[in-house]
């Protein structure tokens, strides 16, 4: 078969881009940890979660047409759109609407303390998703505040991520 014969479906090249990703982002930190330390690379790796988050959801927002978020409905339908598009399959969670202000993503299974349990760094993590999903609601335009009150010394792999939106 010719090089030019092989065709890759969507959920392929999607496969291979995701992976390459997630490589590119550990060997990142990595690389980081041993040029400048764990302090300095766990800082850089924090900045770049929040110009990133504002980033990703940005373009989503764009790609989608979706326009405003203007109550609790929207912004849970815009999260069932960048979950699966963001989040590693591995990443086990579920997304809920408590009432008109609150919305909970539940992480049953969190994909990164799986990797940084498999590093052996889990006490000196600093976990990025507060802030990932804080930008993503500042990038929203959307008053109110993220809640995340674990990190990844005392999650073992679960927690909560509240949206508390004042609309």
């Amino acid at each position: 078969m010719s090089p030019k014969e092989v065709k890759l479906t969507p959920e392929q090249r999607e496969r291979l881009l995701r992976n390459i990703w997630l490589s590119h982002d550990g060997r990142w930190f990595l690389k980081s940890v041993e040029e400048f330390g764990f302090d300095t690379a766990t800082k850089l790796n924090l900045e770049v979660v929040e110009f990133i988050g504002k980033t990703e959801i940005k373009q989503l927002l764009a790609e989608t047409g979706y326009g405003e978020i203007k109550n609790i409905e929207d912004l849970k339908a815009l999260m069932e759109i960048a979950s699966p598009l963001y989040f590693p399959e591995e990443h086990k969670y579920e997304l809920k609407v408590m009432d008109d202000n609150t919305f909970v993503g539940y992480v049953l299974d969190c994909y990164v303390h799986k990797m940084v349990s498999k590093a052996g760094t889990t006490d000196i993590h600093q976990c990025a998703a507060r802030l990932r999903f804080d930008s993503w609601r500042k990038a929203m335009a959307l008053d109110g505040e993220v809640i995340n009150e674990k990190n990844t010394n005392n999650c073992n792999g679960t927690c909560e991520i509240i949206f508390k939106i004042k609309w």
